[in-house]
């Protein structure tokens, strides 16, 4: 019971050393501008914090201009940036305190409970509508649609209720009759009302907007969907166990890094093969055997910071083709350089030891890691087709 205290200790200091480095990076400087309230377009650079939630002030440093000032919502219209190619507004929303944390005996309200002033990613924008983006603490995305210098929540909630002592997920999707309504001025508009997702909706009011003759978007942000890239990699397998007992043996294999969107870019999911030749593996004193060792790996983690050399940490399964070794169940970490180039400790500190006679920390693999961007690849063939 004491061993388990203490690993479960360590993976709380260390989730909570991840979560305030996530938290005290500054982000980086990126070409952009903004709007002042006179409409004036002032030139220069933002610094993009990625923004996990909408936020409520920037950091900006004019042309020319030795330091950076921050503006709040009441101090500029909007701002964006060239990189990403986004456009933020300042908008004042209402905040509706409707939570899954919570079970309700009655249906919750549609009140709205106070005001916020933030800036709003514009997704699509138009003649007769623009859609917004709205992400809260929890990280969950909420949209909004101006029409007629109108901003109006488009309300979808799922909320927990208790009928006859028993919990029931229900879900308010007000949001349909929402855009039904929105769009009655529109006779030959019959595109049916989409689910409740960025893709979805803003194909809804960009077809809405081409509608109406002589009209056609006038803004669209670039779709932030998944990305990919192959992994190569080769170094030096280690491990410490009862039949095997490997130190510094040539290791190498091939995975796909899967990097999620844009304010969640720090963030990847990665699955790996490694292959191991030459291993000998001993049952026992007087047999050992000679085996090709391959193992596979699925993790999940977070790069630091957004300068070019970055560390990066992740938490990650591991297992053996034909069992020649104990699970592993724990972090792996390393250094980045753009993120192209990742040299990786692997298997460092096992979880699952809890659960078996393995020590907790394990000899590790070191690993050069390459990723090849295959998003940029398969752009290139479809461009010579």
């Amino acid at each position: 019971m004491k061993r388990r205290f203490y690993y479960f200790t360590f993976l709380f200091l260390l989730i909570q050393l991840l979560s305030s480095v996530e938290l005290s990076a500054q982000g980086k400087l990126v070409e952009g501008y903004i709007i002042t309230n006179t409409k004036d377009t002032i030139r220069g650079l933002v610094r993009d914090e990625g923004w996990m939630e909408s936020p409520a002030l920037i950091r900006f440093k004019a042309a020319n201009e030795p330091e950076e000032v921050e503006f709040f919502t009441k101090d500029i219209q909007a701002f964006g940036m060239e990189t990403a190619k986004s456009i933020y507004k300042s908008k004042r929303i209402g905040l509706l305190n409707i939570s899954l944390d919570q079970i309700y005996k009655t249906a919750p309200s549609l009140q709205t409970r106070d005001s916020v002033g933030l800036f709003l990613q514009e997704i699509v924008a138009g003649e007769k509508a623009t859609l917004y983006e709205y992400v809260n603490a929890a990280e969950q995305s909420h949209y909004f649609v101006e029409k007629n210098n109108q901003l109006t929540e488009l309300y979808n909630y799922p909320f927990y209720k208790e009928v006859d002592n028993k919990k029931y997920l229900l879900t308010y999707d007000e949001y349909k009759r929402q855009l039904a309504e929105m769009s009655r001025d529109a006779p030959k508009f019959k595109t049916p009302v989409p689910a409740y997702q960025e893709k979805h909706l803003k194909q809804y009011i960009e077809k809405y907007n081409q509608s109406f003759s002589d009209i056609s978007t006038i803004y669209k942000a670039e779709d932030n969907g998944l990305t990919y890239d192959l992994d190569f990699n080769a170094g030096f397998e280690n491990w410490n166990g009862n039949a095997l007992n490997i130190k510094n043996k040539f290791t190498y294999g091939v995975g796909i890094r899967v990097n999620l969107p844009r304010r969640f870019q720090n963030r990847y999911l990665k699955f790996n093969i490694f292959l191991t030749p030459n291993v000998l593996i001993s049952y026992d004193r007087n047999y050992t055997e000679e085996t090709f060792l391959k193992t596979f790996e699925v993790a999940f983690g977070s790069y630091m910071g957004s300068s070019k050399i970055r560390p990066y940490l992740g938490f990650h399964y591991s297992g053996v083709y034909q069992n020649h070794r104990e699970m592993f169940l724990g972090m792996q970490g390393g250094i980045s350089y753009n993120r192209r180039i990742n040299l990786e400790i692997g298997h460092f500190a096992n979880f699952y030891s809890v659960f078996s006679e393995s020590g907790f920390f394990t000899a590790p693999r070191i690993s050069l890691h390459y990723f090849l961007d295959l998003n940029k690849v398969v752009a290139g063939l479809k461009r010579k087709k």
